[in-house]
């Protein structure tokens, strides 16, 4: 089992819908995690829970909520469609780099960009292995993406959304090992967990620089 922490927009209802109905037709990962903001990639749970939540709450201690908005769109190095962030992108960032302090410092991966986003959609080809951390142009689907991004320049935007809680999950195995590209299918059966939710507090306390 993995950990994960997200944040989960409060997003209007019309955008809501269209955001899954492009979800639905191009994310794999729909049908059991909601549109959502990555800021601690997966660790194993031998982390140790109580280390894990700890450490949240302390980091958490010193932010207050904020602001972000929705607008602008990406595709990335791995073939994703990002729906990226037109403002509370340098927050999120720095709560990013907060998250991965102590313990959990080893775990940042030091050789890509942390792009803040939602993702939209995967596009690769119908191919039986993909290589997650080196992927090849050849795997890119294009008459999908192309397809994706007309839905996606469609959407309401740009919205705001308040980011006032963090919600810590669990991950099977079996969504690590297909997100890492050593299992060739996702498991149809996969399960998320909401493990515990930290609300940021108004304290009067500005965000860290």
């Amino acid at each position: 089992m993995y950990y994960a922490v997200i944040i989960s927009p409060q997003l209007s209802s019309g955008l809501s819908q269209s955001i899954d109905a492009i979800r639905r037709k191009y994310d794999p990962t729909a049908g059991f995690i909601k549109p959502h903001i990555t800021v601690l990639f997966p660790v194993p749970d031998s982390v140790g829970i109580d280390h894990l939540t700890s450490h949240i709450q302390n980091v958490l201690g010193s932010w207050e909520p904020f602001e972000m908005q929705l607008g602008g769109f990406q595709k990335s190095h791995d073939h994703w469609l990002f729906l990226r962030l037109k403002e509370g992108e340098r927050q999120i960032k720095r709560l990013y780099q907060a998250l991965y302090t102590g313990f959990l410092k080893e775990y940042r991966r030091m050789d890509i960009d942390f792009i803040p986003h939602i993702g939209l959609g995967l596009f690769i080809k119908d191919i039986d292995t993909h290589n997650w951390n080196h992927p090849l142009e050849m795997d890119f689907d294009r008459r999908r993406y192309e397809a994706a991004m007309r839905m996606a320049r469609a959407l309401p935007l740009p919205e705001t959304s308040l980011v006032d809680k963090l919600h810590l999950i669990s991950l099977p195995d079996q969504l690590i090992g297909w997100a890492t590209g050593r299992q060739a299918n996702l498991p149809s059966d996969v399960s998320i967990v909401e493990v515990q939710e930290f609300r940021l507090f108004a304290s009067g306390l500005s965000v860290p620089e």
